[in-house]
């Protein structure tokens, strides 16, 4: 189904679950739905790990896009001092941490962030396998 969804979820750490709830029922049926799910459960723990969305009554906000031959995922957050990057070496197998974005640029076929008046939107583009 073409469209695009949006929802607003409070900045707490079991919201995680319903986020990836959201985003699933969001693309039921679309190939990349699992794919999806997974990117978006990144963007909101980090969200909810590195930014003011994790505060208390902090909100994040999911944003789901599918067009033919793609789909768009973001979390919009309420900012942090730093912006997020793709560590240049992967974290040792005993690390618990530090992967996040590493799966999220392997999943997607380009991911970025963007600076907003109040907050940071992390956002990744999915395409099929084979088409990036």
């Amino acid at each position: 189904m073409v469209g695009q969804w949006s929802r607003m979820f409070p900045g707490q750490l079991t919201e995680v679950r319903t986020a990836r709830a959201f985003t699933r029922a969001v693309l039921d049926g679309n190939p990349m739905m699992d794919d999806a799910v997974l990117v978006v459960s990144e963007l909101v723990s980090n969200a909810l790990q590195h930014s003011m969305s994790g505060e208390y009554g902090g909100p994040f906000i999911v944003a789901v896009e599918s067009n033919p031959g793609s789909v768009w995922v973001s979390v919009v957050d309420l900012g942090a001092e730093t912006t997020p990057s793709l560590s240049p070496t992967m974290p040792g197998p005993d690390r618990e941490r530090g992967r996040g974005l590493s799966l999220v640029a392997r999943l997607s076929k380009e991911w970025g962030t963007d600076q907003l008046p109040v907050g940071l939107r992390v956002w990744a583009e999915l395409v099929p396998d084979g088409s990036s």
